[in-house]
């Protein structure tokens, strides 16, 4: 996302001078820059590249600990799943985010990346994210 027609997807520019036109939501109805530390089931960013519009939304499975997960979306691009840095996204109300795996066993997380054309609404992201659960 740091260069090139991604640059688009980023909702500030990282240089001075340079250009950023994208938009981004969450399943809460959440944009932008506010998304930052908010949960929810997916996130979606998209703007124009070349002579369309294009986005990238990621889905948080609903069996994944934590669902909906809490999502390190920064305003220059930067997206990520992160149901482990609840103490950081919540300072002051003594949340952690550790987990502990037993020794011998494993913790699954499953997580889907849709590229599309449009933006959120128009790529109907929900109606995919509804589909990929029920699918699974």
């Amino acid at each position: 996302w740091a260069c090139g027609p991604t640059r688009a997807l980023r909702l500030r520019p990282v240089k001075k001078g340079a250009k950023a036109t994208g938009q981004s939501i969450n399943s809460e109805g959440v944009q932008g820059k506010a998304m930052w530390g908010k949960k929810a089931a997916w996130v979606s960013y998209w703007g124009p590249i070349e002579k369309g519009t294009y986005g990238v939304s990621i889905f948080d499975h609903p069996t994944n600990l934590r669902h909906p997960t809490t999502w390190h979306a920064r305003d220059y691009g930067l997206v990520a799943a992160n149901p482990f840095g609840l103490s950081h996204f919540m300072k002051g109300k003594g949340v952690k985010g550790d987990h502990t795996i037993k020794s011998g066993n494993s913790q699954r997380f499953k997580y889907r990346i849709v590229l599309h054309r449009g933006d959120a609404k128009s790529a109907k992201v929900a109606d995919q994210f509804a589909s990929w659960v029920k699918s699974k």
